[in-house]
């Protein structure tokens, strides 16, 4: 509730001030909107004596989360162009408008932005001074005239206060698990000392963020999935089932997002066979399941290779001794894959099972999965499958470098 301490204004006894509003990211708000109120009431006075008006009016606000807070910022966003507006006079005739710039580097203030009014400062390096420079990126013809991917582009960043335009690169993940797990790869990799926003896009939608990656030009690598698909026909109709991913089956990628990075290259065999330069596209690298030499006896030196269909049986191959521990009793997910272990006399039968499991709704927790790989202590020393691996290394070369690369 409010406090019982109520601070009167000066010439305003009908308006008093709670004492919540007396902290410092609260007066400061306060303080921008009356110069802002002032600036617009000191030329409309002087539009009513007469007096020539400039016809261009620009007012400058340099970094305002320097002085406020994050609830204090989206609150400063939404009301300061109406408080140079919020007149009569204006509203009747909309061309004496100020406009209104801000800088910031806070995604409090971008959230509350329109895309379309964005201008993204770019750094690059200049070839001939060596020096950084920056490019102006204007934000508003980003997705052109497709409307619904714009939409939900917007959404999406508002909606998980998202950091893509202050970041140094951009991971793109598709769900809980890769969220969760990534970050500690990246320190594992050499890469915690830049400001790496890793973003999880809850399914397979990084294509949908192909124009804004493009435009703003910072070292993105999309971790995904290689979906491997087999065309059925049944009641004469033709679908594209989910099938254990294979070579030399003619199956092919059910992945929006590898078909429109690599467009030409939906089936598994020619994907499998790609080097990490054709997996590069200008700024952008995709990460997909690679095949995996699996030694299932130890007393053997026999290897089965295994290609993998999601980002969990990838880890699991990777790190499949970390899952023959003993002790991994009451663990949720971690006990269930131990157990399969026991189980299965083989890798191939395990891989069966494992794909069993995720494609069966509820049955694989993948949140759970990851939460219990990252906080116990059984699985401190877990390995990055290859694919990631390889694709933190190609990230962490292409910033070690000023962002010039060249695919490897």
């Amino acid at each position: 509730h409010d406090s019982a301490v109520q601070f009167a204004i000066q010439g305003m006894t009908e308006l008093a001030l709670p004492e919540k509003y007396n902290g410092l990211g609260y007066r400061n708000l306060i303080s921008i909107y009356l110069k802002l109120m002032d600036f617009r009431e000191k030329w409309l006075k002087s539009l009513s004596e007469g007096k020539n008006i400039e016809p261009i009016h620009l007012v400058f606000v340099e970094e305002p989360e320097a002085h406020l807070h994050a609830q204090a910022q989206q609150v400063f966003v939404r009301k300061a162009f109406e408080a140079l507006c919020n007149n009569q006079v204006i509203k009747d005739h909309p061309w004496l408008k100020t406009q209104l710039v801000l800088s910031t580097h806070s995604n409090h203030v971008v959230n509350e932005v329109d895309l379309n009014c964005m201008r993204y400062f770019r750094r690059v390096m200049d070839a001939a001074d060596k020096i950084p420079v920056s490019n102006v990126i204007n934000l508003s013809s980003t997705f052109g005239s497709d409307d619904e991917t714009e939409q939900f582009v917007t959404r999406y960043i508002r909606l998980t206060h998202c950091d893509i335009f202050f970041a140094d690169a951009v991971i793109l993940v598709e769900g809980p698990a890769e969220k969760i797990l990534v970050p500690s790869f990246l320190t594992k990799a050499g890469l915690d000392s830049y400001y790496i926003s890793v973003i999880e896009i809850n399914g397979r939608h990084a294509h949908s963020f192909h124009s804004l990656i493009d435009k703003i030009g910072i070292p993105t690598l999309i971790v995904t999935d290689i979906d491997a698909t087999e065309t059925v026909t049944e009641d004469g109709k033709e679908n594209d089932v989910s099938v254990i991913t294979a070579k030399g089956k003619g199956y092919k990628t059910g992945n929006p997002s590898v078909k429109n990075w690599l467009p030409g290259k939906a089936l598994i065999d020619d994907l499998m066979a790609l080097d990490g330069k054709e997996k590069t596209v200008d700024n952008v690298r995709i990460a997909f399941q690679t095949p995996i030499s699996v030694k299932w006896n130890k007393e053997k030196e026999e290897y089965t290779e295994i290609c993998p269909y999601t980002f969990e049986d990838a880890l699991i191959f990777t790190n499949l001794e970390l899952f023959r521990q003993d002790g991994l009793k009451k663990m949720g997910t971690i006990t269930t894959i131990a157990n399969l272990l026991k189980k299965n006399t083989s890798a191939v039968d395990l891989q069966k099972a494992i794909f069993s499991k995720l494609e069966s709704k509820g049955s694989f927790k993948k949140a759970d999965f990851a939460i219990s790989l990252l906080y116990k202590k059984d699985f401190y020393e877990i390995t990055a499958p290859a694919y990631i691996q390889e694709g933190l290394e190609w990230m962490k070369k292409c910033l070690d470098t000023n962002g010039i690369s060249d695919g490897k």
